[in-house]
């Protein structure tokens, strides 16, 4: 089934790709050093081109004004320049040092980036990527398809030294690496990524859209190579829209703008992305009101806030600017599918889901502005497979007692104590305020023992890993993205996988068939019947998603950031007094 699913629909839509002229032919392979890997014919149906934006002339030369713009966050992560061994932080300043192989815009299309083009092979199993000439480094190296393959098997591959799998610290590099079967150079300008099931979510996952920072680096001598890993982390060179000059840790990264970023229309591009300003301070400032009073002060020009300090920041003569569908809330039931915990049982996650006030929850923490009680988990209105009968489950406690008692726990007797893990957002204010809520909730309408535990985000992340999370809730903040297939593989459709949420071998199959489909509108539909059979399991619970508020400050005449962004996004629409 799941074949001639792949087979009928790569004949209609086989690729995201942006070229001109007719169909491409298939790439020529050629033949690598000998001491690496050799590249292997990739037989490609003919291409269509997408539905893409049409090209507006080029701009006029834009004024770049000569002044700093300070942005304020209020954390880096653990401020590595690599995003396989990298964490949620580091996009608040890998996105602006990196440059990405496919770039995106406002409205989530995919669009040439490093890469001019990508095709799939008739299995849906191999992606080629064809790399533009234009493309360099910031210090001014060519930046070539060896970087690229060379990247790529840094972040995901294998060689000789063994498996990115067993090296890389980042959930979603493992996640990715996990399917790799192989990364090849297959032409003068091209490489492959084939992995071992087809695939139609890689290139969007890869994008500019996607959750991570997948920036192409300078190649090195070796690949997973800890001593050349942590030179590179003294002095990150990339192909982002600015370059770092200064780094000083856990107080400022200051960058400055790169002439020669790829995103031009003098490489062929619609429009100018270098940033309309010369430099840049990201600075760290843990605290809210620290942050809202050096925007006041003039000390700074964007920075994320509550709405509760908007008086503050107007006073001061500054708004507020809202980021659509930043960060959803993931409440993960973990290791559920083992038969000894309580919440083995469906009616138990039914129950908790049931017995949480999320109307109460944005009330008293965020407000209608900024928290959504919409969307199931990491499904928000902008995500493939949404609609609006996966929004989260009313509040219904009478509902929740009863599951809970079907289930053998009434009033919560012999349930054993709950425990929530959950640790201090960078990017999501009251995270642990908002558990606390769902677990003062599940004492006084269920009758059980619950306990919140605040502890690091990384060291709860190893934890989940292992295992030595099961049994218990995992209630953190997640990006937001839209396409969901490498998380709903990573979750739902890997037997095996450490992050796995069930046993099922139908739910398994389920995700698997959605994965291979390639036709945008098939996918869509295909991931919504994979959303409403999960939804209705309650593997995850649902609550709603946060639309970042960033305070601006007047020197900001405009700016535009981008959805499914919590992290500063669209610096060439900024524009400065």
């Amino acid at each position: 089934m799941a074949t001639k699913i792949v087979m009928m629909l790569l004949g209609l839509t086989l690729i995201l790709i942006v070229a001109c002229g007719g169909a491409p032919a298939a790439p020529e392979p050629t033949a690598a050093p000998a001491a690496e890997p050799t590249a292997a014919p990739v037989e490609s149906e003919p291409s269509q081109p997408t539905s893409t934006p049409q090209e507006a002339a080029p701009p006029a030369e834009v004024e770049v004004n000569p002044g700093k713009l300070t942005w304020l966050i209020p954390g880096m992560g653990n401020e590595r320049f690599v995003p396989n061994y990298g964490v949620g932080g580091g996009n608040n300043y890998g996105r602006i040092l990196h440059g990405f192989p496919i770039a995106t815009n406002e409205k989530t299309e995919l669009l040439p980036g490093i890469a001019t083009r990508w095709e799939v092979s008739r299995d849906g199993k191999t992606w080629t990527f064809t790399i533009r000439d234009e493309a360099k480094f910031h210090d001014g190296s060519a930046l070539t398809a060896d970087d690229v393959w060379w990247t790529w098997m840094n972040y995901w591959g294998k060689d000789e030294s063994g498996s990115a799998l067993d090296r890389v610290t980042s959930s979603a590099a493992q996640g990715l690496a996990r399917i790799v079967e192989g990364i090849e150079r297959v032409g003068p300008n091209q490489v492959s990524i084939t992995t071992d099931i087809a695939d139609a979510g890689l290139p969007p996952y890869i994008s500019e859209a996607g959750p991570n920072w997948w920036g192409v680096l300078p190649r090195r001598p070796k690949v997973h190579d800890d001593a050349q890993e942590a030179a590179y982390d003294m002095n990150p060179i990339a192909a982002g829209p600015m370059k770092l000059v200064q780094h000083v840790i856990a107080d400022l990264m200051a960058f400055e703008r790169f002439d020669d970023y790829y995103y031009q229309p003098e490489n062929g591009l619609p429009e100018d992305r270098r940033p309309k300003f010369q430099s840049l301070d990201v600075r760290l400032v843990p605290e809210e009101a620290t942050r809202v009073a050096a925007l006041r002060a003039g000390e700074a020009d964007i920075a994320p806030a509550s709405v509760a300090t908007r008086s503050q920041v107007e006073a001061g003569g500054g708004r507020l600017v809202f980021g659509p569908e930043g960060l959803y809330l993931r409440v993960l039931p973990l290791g559920c599918y083992n038969p000894q915990y309580p919440c083995h049982d469906k009616r138990v996650r039914q129950a908790l889901d049931y017995a949480i006030d999320k109307e109460l929850m944005q009330d008293q923490l965020w407000g209608s502005e900024v928290f959504q009680v919409k969307g199931w988990q990491y499904v928000t209105p902008s995500a493939i497979g949404y609609s609006s009968d996966l929004d989260p489950w009313p509040f219904d406690p009478e509902k929740a007692r009863q599951l809970l008692a079907e289930a053998g726990y009434p009033g919560g007797e012999d349930f054993g104590k709950l425990i929530v893990n959950t640790w201090v957002s960078i990017g999501m204010p009251f995270l642990p305020e908002s558990a606390q809520i769902a677990a003062d909730s599940w004492r006084r309408e269920l009758g059980l023992d619950v306990e919140v535990r605040v502890g690091d985000q990384a060291a709860l992340n190893l934890l989940t890993t292992s295992g030595d999370l099961d049994g218990q809730l995992l209630w953190r903040e997640n990006e937001a993205r839209f396409d969901p297939g490498n998380l709903t593989r990573q979750s739902y459709g890997t037997p095996g996988h450490s992050r796995r949420l069930h046993e099922n071998q139908e739910i398994f199959d389920l995700v698997q068939e959605a994965l291979m489909i390639f036709e945008p509108a098939e996918r869509s539909a295909a991931f919504n019947r994979v959303f409403q059979r999960l939804r209705e399991e309650t593997y995850e619970l649902g609550i709603g998603y946060v639309n970042i508020p960033w305070a601006v400050g007047p020197r900001v005449v405009e700016w535009q950031p981008w959805p499914l962004s919590f992290y500063p996004s669209a610096l060439h629409t900024i524009t400065l007094k």
